[in-house]
């Protein structure tokens, strides 16, 4: 399927779920009655499934759920399904054999619930916040599991225990559709600027996913019951989480690891946050490239370290400096989506693997270019692959058409990489690693840099001589 036609088709199934509700909403002559009770237990009982589904794929792909984020998202997807699944399992004439309040409260219910949950895992939220979550989140999703099931066995035991809720008040349901709708599009928001930055499957469907919910409380307050603009936002519901599983599907098929979901969605807030001129972030992407690939921990901090020597003896402005340590600490940032399989071989790659892998430059330098603070090191982030003698790529430059900060950036990346142990090799000692700089000075790598890192180098040795 063509890239270009995919993005075409996710913005129909979005928009034509509403353009249906709106003509039965303007045409009810054409609006029909469909009164079928286990369709609609079985149909809600899916899409209580999908959400499940969801929900154990977030907790299977996290590292753990004392990261806010990926805590909060995994409980929208839990208090939808566990929610929603009452709005069915209570469905007159199937298991329940009169109509109680519950069926019409759980509906809306899921949604406020799934909708503060999914805002707070797009929100940033203060520190305190994060740090409570960061040493209690297994508990909290456990109580918030133990709460869902309290709900579900009470809407079974007393039936008649959310009769005072005002389900039917007009203002009642303006109001929770309100709320509802705003924070479900605040969510969508934020997932989806950072869809705008990394440009991955998850972050996608994510996005695409919230969209739809949005339009649940629409279809809610104004749908008549059992007839066919009723039954819409129960598609609604299950397209919603039908294109969240199928992205999550390509993205773990495309990476080759379920951990690459949650490392997309972790990647939102950082994301959002450079783009508004808050430089801390980049911490959190370093660790989370780092986190993906335990092979180069520290790998960028010392890149970073280098290249500042470097700088420096080349007589660099501070300005220029904080350039290069900013280009040192993101020209990693595409292997973000690269797949796993190929980030961790043993053996040697393949052509086709090694294109896979060389496309991680020109992705570090799509997203540096849509970061706001990053734009000025887009083209180095993107070049620090480049071969002063030529034959580098992605764009063959050579000499100094190459930018100055991507030929630094060059310098202290091979130097660290042969100082590391990698799946494929063991770490060159400190002394191997110099002759071989010294062998591709004027070939691979800028001689002036070369030069600035061996004089830092020298000095480092006798300073601990």
């Amino acid at each position: 399927m063509s890239k270009h036609l995919l993005p075409v088709l996710l913005v129909a199934s979005i928009l034509a779920p509403f353009a249906v509700f709106g003509f039965l909403y303007y045409f009810p002559d054409q609006d029909p009655l469909l009164m079928h009770s286990k369709v609609h237990f079985w149909s809600v009982g899916a899409t209580s499934l999908a959400a499940v589904a969801a929900c154990a794929i977030m907790v299977a792909s996290a590292r753990t759920l004392r990261e806010t984020r990926l805590l909060f998202l995994t409980l929208s997807f839990a208090s939808i399904a566990g929610i929603f699944s009452v709005h069915g399992l209570m469905t007159p004439g199937v298991i329940a054999h009169e109509f109680y309040a519950s069926v019409s409260v759980s509906a809306w219910l899921s949604v406020i619930a799934g909708a503060a949950f999914a805002a707070m895992s797009a929100a940033s939220l203060p520190t305190a916040i994060d740090r409570f979550v960061g040493r209690a989140g297994g508990v909290i999703f456990a109580w918030a599991v133990v709460a869902i099931g309290a709900y579900i066995i009470l809407s079974f035991t007393v039936d008649e225990w959310l009769n005072t809720l005002p389900v039917t008040d007009r203002s009642w349901q303006y109001g929770v559709g309100i709320v509802s709708t705003a924070l479900l599009a605040f969510a969508a928001w934020r997932y989806g600027q950072a869809y705008l930055f990394a440009r991955l499957p998850s972050q996608a469907a994510m996005t695409a996913a919230l969209l739809l919910l949005c339009e649940v409380p629409a279809i809610l307050v104004w749908g008549t019951t059992w007839h066919l603009s009723w039954w819409m936002y129960h598609a609604v519901y299950l397209e919603a989480f039908a294109v969240l599983l199928a992205g999550w599907a390509i993205e773990a098929k495309r990476a080759g690891s379920l951990r690459a979901i949650s490392d997309a969605l972790s990647m939102r807030d950082a994301l959002a946050q450079l783009n508004r001129g808050r430089e801390r972030p980049i911490l959190e992407l370093v660790e989370q490239l780092e986190a993906k690939d335990h092979y180069t921990v520290g790998h960028v901090h010392r890149v970073g370290e280098y290249a500042y020597e470097i700088g420096q003896r080349l007589g660099m402005s501070q300005p220029e400096l904080r350039d290069v340590v900013l280009a040192a600490q993101m020209h990693d940032i595409g292997k973000l989506s690269t797949p796993d399989q190929i980030l961790f071989k043993p053996g040697s790659l393949t052509d086709e693997e090694f294109d896979e892998m060389r496309k991680h430059a020109v992705r570090s330098g799509e997203i540096a270019r849509r970061v706001r603070v990053l734009r000025g090191v887009a083209d180095a982030v993107r070049s620090h692959h480049e071969r002063f003698g030529g034959g580098g790529y992605p764009d063959g430059l050579v000499g100094e058409a190459i930018p100055l900060i991507a030929r630094i950036v060059s310098v202290a990346d091979s130097y660290d990489a042969m100082t590391t142990t990698r799946p494929y090799r063991d770490a060159l000692s400190h002394d191997a690693a110099i002759m071989e700089l010294r062998r591709v000075r004027g070939t691979q790598l800028d001689p002036g840099c070369v030069d600035a890192f061996l004089s830092w180098s020298s000095e480092r040795d006798l300073a601990a001589a």
